[in-house]
């Protein structure tokens, strides 16, 4: 148990990692424990999109156990941001849990606690398919070309038909024909936006950024795919002065610069046979990545921890 000194409340934890899934919890907890830090991780196991007031008692409970000086999300990043904003407006408890009373031991833990999460309409912009494509755009970043419909694409043309909102590919489409493009958009729900982009065949990369106040960190790889007889997808770490690395680094930090984006974000590039390097998408949360960046000396759960206390 370690006081602040500012205000002599003593936090159990120095960091709280919430949300935990797959791989990627584990590596966030293993890179902060390996610096010393005090880590605690609670997983969520129910579908936040169904149950955000769970998510609100599961995220309460941990934070009035555990009093951690921070919490950092894995993933259901609009859910915390949510919370987050409860909290700056001054929601009681009681609100934000939806009962009677007031629990002071959870009043207490939440004036002492840093939730490192960005506003919700600052991930809804990276988030969305739709509205990522029109920032990069704006910004003059090289993205595939983009239909308005599924009419005038020409016949030998592959298509990759995108939900405004998808998470870890779902809602990602490559359909085999324009029926099966047509049924897709006939699919959606009404108003619901998407994006239809041509197929860029090439070779896969990403990028895993952490940007904080005015510091940019971040590391790119490889994405080598699996062969009929091959092991499972690998990835090569790029090193300093690749040409790739360099443009996917111009690209992701000019849209982290242009919305003032604090915290954790990666991108999905490709580059096509000229070499030519195309932003796909970007994901504001740690990705399944991790474990080859820190591996190769990029700290992301560090960094961003280090940032936060700067």
């Amino acid at each position: 148990m370690e006081k602040d000194g500012k205000n002599g409340f003593a936090h159990d934890a120095d960091v709280l990692v919430f949300g935990t899934m797959g791989s990627i919890g584990p590596e966030i907890c293993r890179s902060l424990g390996a610096h010393g830090l005090d880590v605690a991780s609670v997983p969520f196991l129910q579908n936040v999109f169904h149950d955000e007031p769970g998510y609100r008692r599961t995220l309460s409970k941990a934070i009035s156990s555990y009093r951690p000086k921070v919490v950092i999300p894995v993933g259901c990043q609009i859910a915390m941001a949510r919370f987050n904003k409860l909290l700056r407006q001054g929601a009681e408890s009681k609100e934000i849990l939806n009962r009677r009373r007031p629990d002071p031991q959870l009043e207490e833990a939440l004036q002492h606690v840093r939730l490192m999460t960005e506003t919700e309409e600052k991930l809804r912009i990276l988030d969305s398919k739709v509205q990522s494509y029109e920032l990069a755009e704006k910004l003059g970043i090289r993205q595939p070309l983009k239909y308005n419909s599924a009419n005038g694409i020409p016949a030998n043309v592959r298509v990759v038909f995108k939900r405004d909102i998808s998470f870890g590919g779902h809602g990602v489409h490559i359909p085999r024909n324009p029926d099966a493009l047509r049924n897709l958009i006939a699919h959606q729900s009404p108003g619901e936006p998407y994006i239809i982009e041509k197929f860029i065949e090439g070779q896969d990369y990403s990028l895993d950024a952490v940007r904080f106040q005015d510091n940019f960190h971040s590391g790119g790889y490889k994405c080598i795919r699996p062969t009929s007889n091959g092991p499972a997808e690998t990835r090569e770490v790029l090193e300093e002065g690749d040409k790739v690395l360099e443009q996917m680094r111009f690209d992701a930090k000019l849209i982290l610069d242009s919305i003032d984006y604090q915290g954790v974000c990666g991108f999905d590039f490709r580059t096509d046979d000229s070499g030519a390097v195309y932003m796909i998408e970007c994901n504001p949360r740690f990705t399944g990545g991790i474990a080859s960046q820190i591996a190769s000396g990029f700290d992301i759960p560090w960094i961003l921890y280090c940032g936060l206390q700067a």
